[in-house]
């Protein structure tokens, strides 16, 4: 029974590593102004087999320490209900692309504020060789993307809230925690940064996340700087936080911090 349990355990995890990095999408944020009324996204199957996705809009509240909780029904601040997908099922070849459509129908007297939905592509089960040989493995894989229509969009207000240092509690090595809130009701994007002034005087960055978001639900985020590897704490001086704009951001100062190191 052990046995049969560690199997379908690895089956489980083989299988979903495999179609992650069987399907690319891009890009893998879309965010409209009021201006811009269609956007494309195109996927392709890097795989060799036949796939098929079918293309449906997902709901998702963003999570104060990351991730996302999927919502059974679309809320005051959905995209969906004014949002248009061609087409909704695709079936894709080796290295066949397609491009997916999206359309926007605001309604009339829409409220000012931000719109979101996730753009969810379902994986739908193939015949495979496990299957013919007896082991059938039956897993339906997705994978989503935001996004985003802004009516009467202000750019976003970000503010650092704290940051420290603190200890891996597996590896035991240092991490930065860092709060923000944005205080505009519109999401932000961009990427994180983490510098220290080297021996030599000169500034260095030593731990980075991109693609982060902060969406208007969230009333404070906490995001966790892994340092980059071979990268180590100085003993003394301090850590420079940077939050600066991508895309439709880039060039974009969301705002910084000083941390003072304390050992």
């Amino acid at each position: 029974m052990f046995a049969k349990r560690l199997l379908c355990g690895l089956l489980f995890v083989f299988f979903s590593q495999y179609a992650t990095a069987n399907l690319l999408i891009s890009p893998t944020r879309v965010s409209f102004d009021e201006r811009q009324r269609s956007a494309k996204v195109t996927v392709i199957n890097s795989s060799e087999e036949y796939r098929t996705y079918r293309v449906v809009w997902s709901e998702k509240l963003a999570l104060p320490g990351g991730g996302y909780q999927t919502l059974s029904e679309p809320v005051t601040t959905s995209l969906s209900p004014m949002a248009r997908l061609s087409p909704k099922q695709i079936r894709l070849a080796p290295g066949e692309r397609q491009t997916i459509k999206i359309a926007i129908r605001k309604p009339k007297d829409l409220a000012k504020g931000e719109y979101r939905s996730h753009l969810l592509f379902q994986a739908l089960p193939n015949e495979d060789k496990a299957a013919k040989a007896g082991l059938k493995v039956n897993m339906i894989l997705s994978f989503s993307i935001p996004v985003v229509y802004r009516e009467q969009g202000e750019l976003p207000k970000v503010a650092f809230q704290t940051a420290e240092i603190v200890e891996d509690s597996v590896n035991k090595k240092p991490k930065i925690a860092v709060k923000l809130t944005e205080q505009q009701g519109f999401s932000s994007y961009g990427r994180l940064s983490a510098y220290i002034t080297n021996s030599a005087g000169k500034q260095e960055k030593i731990a980075e996340i991109g693609n982060l978001s902060l969406y208007p639900e969230v009333e404070q985020a906490t995001v966790l700087l892994d340092l980059f590897s071979g990268k180590q704490l100085p003993k003394q001086g301090n850590i420079e936080l940077k939050y600066q704009g991508a895309d439709e951001y880039e060039g974009v100062d969301f705002g910084s911090y000083s941390l003072p190191i304390r050992h």
